[in-house]
């Protein structure tokens, strides 16, 4: 802190060890000229009166110039200054130079003293003003129209990280058909209700603080094509030397279209019936286009395209060919059909040779998000997530931007365990999450790096989190959005993690009573299991769900909780914590085969068998020894016979 005294003349800037930043010198009332050594970020401004004491009231304001950037920032009143005696006024960086600085204010204040404060780098304030330089802030293009009660908006595009201090230009691009259409009042020209809007804002986020936009100007282009004509209509009408031949052209385009849409080689026979219906349509129309739009909507509506079809030559199981193992994986890793490449090594038989080193190739696409966004979702329920209607009054910080990066969290972290081939045991507990600034701060990581909304790894200290189940997704997720729910989680336990699921409840069983506020959840539970028909799956289910009692229905932990339990095996243990271990140590081969079961009923569309069931089960045990790598898992269920045959 360094302090100008006004008849003192010049004065130096000090930190609080004696060093000097430089210096301030009086020039004429009421300017004062504020020279820094070298770079400081300054916390408040602070004016005192000829009183004595420190005068922050409305009226008063701080601003200085560099060049064209001029900054100010009004002084608190009396009423907010009381709320927030202990704040700085604001937070600025100044480069090593000069700075003028006025004081000015209303009702006579004269200048007595004033009072830089500069920040440690060790104080909170300034890490966070480290952090907020550090993030870049978001521009978003949206469309929609205006209604009575305001305007209706949404994305045209994903949001652009605006990175550079430079002017850049920004594209945005989308068809104005995905949009609704605008109806007017034709009767009132003043009614704007219904009128279409194009909105570019800066992509705010309220949780956290980004630097603000300036847009220099904005241009609309329209309609727009990268190419003419365009790349959807010169992938269906290709190019060849026979365009000019309409019965051996449309030959040609229905052979490579179809070879496409049916994943390999179209059989001659599905050719003929496809040409068959274009040379009908184009006797009658005289319309090459047209007929050829005829022939292309039988195949987009047979079997062939809208089914992935393995052909058998007998009862008995068969190896895929090249082309159907091409499709299956495509489908299974990049939840797309295979591209030319995968169907070119299919066609050399060089897919199945390599298989475990295209796998690996296939992860590292960034394609394979599909897999981890879809598998993920179905896997963990997080639709459920989706759609529980959380208590906002007892779960502020569950807002509709949280929620959204809080269910990417489990998406995020599944697809680092696969690419990074790390251990199994992850899902239940670990160091790390994988999160961006918005989950970082929901989960009150204060060491996280400051990197914006980029999802990167988050290391923690918290014993009480890590791995998937302590994940605010799941535990929302199966929760009733205001209190916590034991039946659902310890069901999710039983299902998804251990495979021990409970048996169908029978008709008519009475939900748990939760009116009756005179007994603890504990005692509900045990009266529900009392009932006729209740004990059998709650045995399976209440065990599992009880050590969740820890968190709340928002993902937070409770001041106080009943967690002990005695799990189906007669293990007792104190909390979710416990849990995990046990399930860790003592049960990771069951967990293992769980998380193979429901990777192979994903990737095969279908359940298993129950030689299926059993050969997994003994694969769980092969895998221990190295302790179950999330991709050696994946390749051992694509190159097993449940994948590999038909």
């Amino acid at each position: 802190s360094s302090t100008y005294a006004n008849n003192m003349g010049p004065d130096k800037l000090t930190d609080g060890n004696n060093n000097t930043l430089g210096h301030t010198q009086q020039e004429d009332n009421p300017w004062i000229k504020v020279v820094f050594d070298k770079p400081q970020v300054i916390s408040s401004i602070k004016v005192y009166n000829r009183i004595g004491y420190e005068a922050r009231f409305d009226g008063a304001e701080f601003s200085y110039s560099k060049g064209d950037i001029v900054v100010a920032k009004r002084f608190l009143s009396d009423k907010e200054q009381n709320e927030m005696r202990n704040e700085g006024m604001t937070v600025l960086r100044l480069e090593a130079g000069q700075y003028p600085v006025e004081f000015t204010a209303s009702k006579g204040f004269q200048l007595d003293s004033a009072s830089l404060n500069f920040l440690s780098k060790d104080s909170k304030t300034y890490k966070n003003f480290i952090a907020f330089e550090k993030r870049n802030p978001m521009v978003n293009l949206q469309m929609g129209f205006r209604r009575d009660d305001g305007s209706t908006l949404n994305e045209i595009s994903p949001s652009q990280e605006v990175n550079s201090y430079e002017f850049k230009n920004y594209e945005f691009s989308g068809s104005i058909n995905d949009f609704p259409s605008p109806v007017l009042n034709k009767a009132n020209a003043n009614y704007l209700a219904g009128v279409r809007e194009i909105g570019l804002r800066h992509d705010y986020i309220t949780e956290l603080d980004v630097p603000r936009l300036l847009v220099k100007s904005v241009e609309f282009e329209g309609p727009y094509y990268e190419t003419w004509p365009t790349k959807a209509h010169t992938s269906i009408f290709i190019d060849s030397p026979n365009s000019a031949k309409p019965s051996i052209y449309a030959r040609e385009i229905l052979m490579d279209f179809m070879n496409r849409a049916y994943r390999g080689q179209a059989h001659l026979k599905d050719v003929s019936v496809a040409y068959k219906v274009w040379e009908e349509s184009y006797k009658l129309s005289n319309d090459f286009s047209e007929s050829i739009k005829d022939a292309l909507l039988v195949v987009l509506t047979s079997p062939q395209f809208l089914f992935i079809s393995e052909n058998s030559e007998s009862p008995q199981k068969e190896d895929l060919t090249d082309y159907e193992l091409a499709s299956k994986l495509s489908y299974f890793l990049w939840d797309s059909a295979p591209d030319q490449a995968l169907l070119q090594k299919a066609a050399k038989g060089a897919l199945n040779k390599n298989i475990d080193v295209n796998i690996d190739a296939m992860i590292k696409d960034e394609r394979f998000d599909r897999f981890a966004t879809r598998f993920t979702s179905e896997w963990l329920l997080l639709d459920k997530f989706d759609s529980v209607k959380v208590d906002t009054k007892s779960y502020p910080a569950l807002t509709k931007r949280m929620r959204r990066y809080l269910r990417q969290e489990p998406v995020e972290f599944m697809k680092y365990l696969i690419q990074e081939n790390l251990n199994l045991s992850n899902i239940i507990h670990s160091d790390f999450t994988m999160g961006n600034d918005l989950v970082a701060q929901y989960y009150k990581l204060d060491k996280a790096d400051q990197q914006g909304l980029k999802f990167r790894k988050l290391q923690h200290e918290d014993k009480n989190r890590g791995g998937l189940l302590t994940q605010v997704s799941i535990l929302a997720g199966l929760s009733d959005g205001h209190e916590s729910n034991p039946v659902k989680r310890g069901t999710f336990v039983a299902r998804k993690i251990v495979a021990e699921p409970p048996g169908t409840p029978p008709p008519n069983v009475p939900a748990v009573d939760e009116a009756d506020k005179s007994l603890t959840l504990r005692q509900k539970l045990e009266a529900h299991r009392d009932q006729k028909g209740c004990r059998n799956c709650h045995q399976k289910i209440d065990p599992w769900g009880i050590p969740f009692e820890m968190f709340d229905a928002g993902g937070f932990l409770k001041p106080k909780f009943e967690a002990d339990s005695e799990l189906p095996d007669g293990t007792e243990v104190a909390d979710l914590n416990e849990m995990k271990s046990y399930l860790i140590n003592e049960r990771m081969d069951q967990v293992a085969f769980s998380f193979m079961k429901h990777l192979a009923i994903y990737a095969t569309g279908r359940k298993l068998s129950f030689s299926e069931v059993a050969y997994l089960k003994e694969q769980s045990k092969v895998l221990q020894p190295t302790g179950y790598k999330t991709r050696d898992i994946l390749k051992l269920i694509i190159n097993s016979h449940i994948f590999k045959t038909k």
